[in-house]
């Protein structure tokens, strides 16, 4: 009888519970929005900020609360962090009085920005619409062929690198190491290639070697014999390593005004003027933006930041703009070098139109002269192939620049095509071997066992994030792995 009546009082209570669950289930949004305005009349304004973000999650049409949240943000200090959280309001594709609100706001915020750094060409920064900078200091560079050339070519070189630390009043440094540099410097005792056009010739250029959103390396190399067959004078050098050595720090494009060092031509300029220039005030304040700017690429994160990308460069649209008017410009102006197609093609693909792209990357690959371009001509192809579900095609435009170099990426977007092509098998082959290559690359791991996810193998899945666990030790808190370790650690 003891045992009947205790589950006479049990079962009841059951279903109560039962009955709350179930009220809390679908009224979660708005418990979450009541104590986020709990928190916002009380001037808590980064819990409010929490909850109200928990209840959009449950329901993010919410209009309210989504207004409510903007000006929590608006009305609390506008961290990078705060920032990123009005951008994602303006760009999540609902049109509301919140989404007005944010943008009003950073718009008129980015007009402070830009009047606080005034005659800036930061719209040029941007390289495949990311911002790319070093961070952490010092910045490191070394010479790969330092004694096959004279002694006043590398102090040309030195003397530059100094100055744009004195120009940066010493917020940026830089050291000079032999082994594994931040920034390699590499010159070439050959003579350039002539342009078509007048007496203009490639003197340098600068290369960045990214590893998904890492920055390893910058490499400038340097023409230092001119079309006479002569060595260009330690001036001629100093004033092209002002302009490459700016790029090497992130600036990844050119300005229109012919006096700054980042003029599209002041390369060909430089070698035609043998007394050294000087760096502008544009210049000066350019780089002091683009290190206050939270990169999208970078080597570390150990530097702080005022802004986000989205708040000093605007959005993919803005940036893509900029770029196909910068890449036109360049074409008209040197129609005879690889470089502009590539950049328009890049931008063409940023707006999906893919035969475009295709056909400035077959005019680049006509042009294209070194190995090196040729690797960037046949990496895009693959890519724009694989975006109009060509693989067959992207595939024989990777193995065509895994010929020249076998660098991650190729394996990266090897393993994408694979499994759009539902063959797992050899998708699992690229992660193997990337995650050979970068043992301490989670994002390698995650897509591996999401794949065996998706094969229904948890057992492989879990093992392969074990095994990253087991040599990185210190990612078991990362927030990527969030939503596996109930599953597999």
């Amino acid at each position: 009888m003891k045992n009947k009546g205790y589950r006479f009082f049990l079962y009841p209570f059951l279903v109560l519970l039962l009955i709350i669950a179930f009220i809390l289930r679908n009224n979660t949004a708005e418990i979450y929005g009541a104590i986020g305005d709990y928190y916002y009349r009380n001037n808590n304004q980064q819990k409010a900020q929490f909850f109200y973000e928990e209840s959009l999650l449950q329901n993010q049409n919410n209009y309210s609360i989504r207004e409510k949240y903007v000006n929590s943000i608006i009305n609390s200090p506008l961290t990078v962090e705060s920032q990123q959280r009005l951008a994602n309001i303006v760009q999540d594709g609902i049109k509301d009085s919140a989404s007005m609100n944010a943008e009003y706001f950073l718009y008129n915020l980015k007009r402070e920005i830009h009047n606080k750094y005034p005659h800036n060409y930061i719209l040029q920064a941007p390289y495949n619409q990311k911002i790319l900078h070093w961070g952490k200091m010092p910045i490191t560079y070394g010479f790969k062929n330092q004694y096959t050339v004279p002694d006043e070519i590398i102090k040309a070189v030195n003397d530059a690198f100094n100055e744009w630390e004195r120009a940066s009043s010493c917020r940026i440094k830089f050291s000079q190491v032999k082994i594994n540099p931040d920034i390699w410097v590499e010159f070439i005792q050959e003579s350039p290639q002539q342009i078509q056009y007048g007496q203009k010739y490639i003197v340098a250029y600068t290369t960045p070697i990214i590893n998904q959103r890492m920055l390893e390396n910058m490499v400038i190399k340097f023409n230092i014999i001119n079309i006479e067959g002569k060595m260009y004078s330690p001036n001629q050098i100093y004033n092209t390593a002002l302009h490459e050595i700016f790029h090497a720090l992130g600036l990844m494009g050119h300005c229109d005004e012919k006096e700054n060092i980042m003029h599209m031509t002041k390369d060909n300029d430089s070698v035609l003027n043998d007394t050294r220039v000087n760096l502008t005030y544009a210049d000066k304040i350019t780089l002091d933006l683009l290190y206050k700017i939270k990169p999208d690429i970078t080597n570390a994160e150990n530097l702080e930041y005022k802004y986000i990308p989205y708040l000093v460069v605007g959005g993919k649209e803005d940036v893509n703009y900029i770029k196909i008017n910068e890449a036109k410009n360049y074409i008209r102006k040197a129609p005879s070098l690889p470089n502009g197609y590539i950049d328009l093609a890049d931008a063409l693909v940023s707006e999906k139109k893919y035969k475009e792209a295709v056909e400035n990357l077959e005019k680049a690959y006509r042009l294209a002269k070194s190995k090196d371009t040729r690797y960037i001509v046949f990496y895009n192809l693959a890519v724009a192939y694989y975006y109009q579900d060509a693989y067959i095609l992207a595939l024989d435009y990777l193995n065509n620049a895994k010929e020249i170099k076998d660098e991650n990426e190729l394996h990266i977007l090897a393993a994408e095509i694979y499994l759009k092509q539902k063959q797992e098998e050899k998708a699992i082959e690229e992660y193997r071997y990337l995650i050979a290559q970068e043992p301490e690359n989670i994002d390698y791991a995650i897509n591996l066992a999401n794949i065996y996810v998706r094969k229904k193998k948890h057992i492989q899945a879990r093992n392969v994030l074990r095994e990253f666990l087991n040599k990185n030790p210190k990612e078991r808190t990362n927030p990527k792995l969030s939503p596996y370790k109930k599953l597999f650690l």
